[in-house]
């Protein structure tokens, strides 16, 4: 049987620092860097990887997994209103289950963010399935006084406790402009001087998408939203990971629909429904985010990325690269190292 780890607690509290620290003691062997940042590394019997965290001077944590557990994974939690969590998988599934919220899927290039009211449940990793991403926490009540230090307003409300509740399930298109700061700070691996108040820009340039996110023009009150049956969904779910499975040769929309037996439009509008982006868009943005992630965490060739994430030439993966991230592949490498 799967053991259920207990977190419990306000950031910063008394009673949320023990738990966390017998939690991380549990399961991995802790390494300190000199810019406070700790490495905890998982015991092998447990599974492979790391969390990584790091305290930033504003009072935020900075968390970074790349997990994968042996046997599956769970932990429980419960956190008072005050609890302020945004999150960025950028690759891998975890999935959540809240009590007052029901259960979902955070998965890659998904956002999710606490909402203000008290918070209980069970996240839990699949046997051997790869986990990362990217964790800010810290309290609703610090991250106030911190815009206010800056001279900026505090975000926009999340809405009514039923969407804010969705949005902790990274069920939000509003919540995605925040992915790209959070995405930069995973793949920074760098060692210098700078690298905490590179965290920290980050961080602010997260907070400022997240407030133009969550003040975005909704659609008008007379729009009917799109009802979507429980197969729909579940076939929708499936066409990221069919597209990533056939990136060097994508199959078009209309082979989409007939794998998940609907209509070209009734994919289209779904999926959008579904994910706040089209179907290419959403694709294109998980193969950039990949390469992103592979131009820092290995040494291969840009054209091999390029290759691995479904681009034919190293000559269009630089063109796209460039053209959403402002920068040439190995301009992005050589500023993350």
């Amino acid at each position: 049987m799967t053991r259920v780890h207990q977190l419990a607690g306000a950031a910063g509290s008394t009673t949320s620092d023990a738990r966390y620290a017998a939690y991380y003691a549990s399961i991995a062997q802790a390494d300190e860097s000199s810019d406070g940042t700790v490495r905890h590394r998982l015991r092998p019997e447990v599974g492979d990887g790391t969390i990584e965290v790091t305290s930033l001077r504003s009072g935020f944590h900075i968390v970074r997994y790349d997990v994968a557990f042996t046997g599956g994974h769970q932990v429980g939690y419960g956190f008072p209103g005050d609890h302020f969590e945004l999150e960025h998988c950028v690759d891998g599934r975890m999935h959540v289950s809240e009590s007052a919220t029901g259960s979902g899927d955070l998965h890659a290039g998904s956002v999710a963010l606490s909402p203000r009211c008290a918070t209980d449940g069970v996240v839990a990793h699949g046997d051997g399935e790869r986990y990362r991403a990217v964790s800010v926490t810290g309290t609703w009540t610090g991250l106030e006084a911190y815009l206010g230090g800056l001279g900026a307003a505090a975000l926009p409300a999340a809405g009514p406790e039923d969407v804010a509740r969705e949005r902790y399930l990274g069920r939000s298109a509003a919540l995605r402009p925040a992915a790209g700061p959070l995405e930069e700070i995973f793949v920074h691996r760098r060692s210098s001087p700078g690298r905490l108040l590179f965290m920290e820009s980050r961080l602010v340039a997260a907070l400022a998408a997240l407030a133009d996110g969550l003040t975005a023009t909704p659609p008008p009150a007379d729009t009917p939203a799109l009802a979507l049956d429980e197969h729909e969904v579940a076939a929708l779910r499936r066409v990221p990971e069919l597209l990533w499975q056939q990136r060097h040769a994508p199959p078009t929309l209309a082979g989409l629909a007939r794998a998940s037996s609907m209509s070209v439009r009734r994919l289209t509008t779904g999926f959008r429904a579904l994910y706040g982006t089209s179907v290419r868009d959403y694709h294109r943005r998980r193969c950039l985010d990949r390469a992103a992630v592979l131009l820092v965490e290995t040494d291969w060739p840009v054209a091999r990325i390029g290759h691995e994430v479904g681009y034919a030439s190293p000559s269009n993966f630089g063109y796209a690269f460039r053209r959403d991230r402002g920068t040439s592949p190995a301009r992005f490498r050589r500023a993350h190292f």
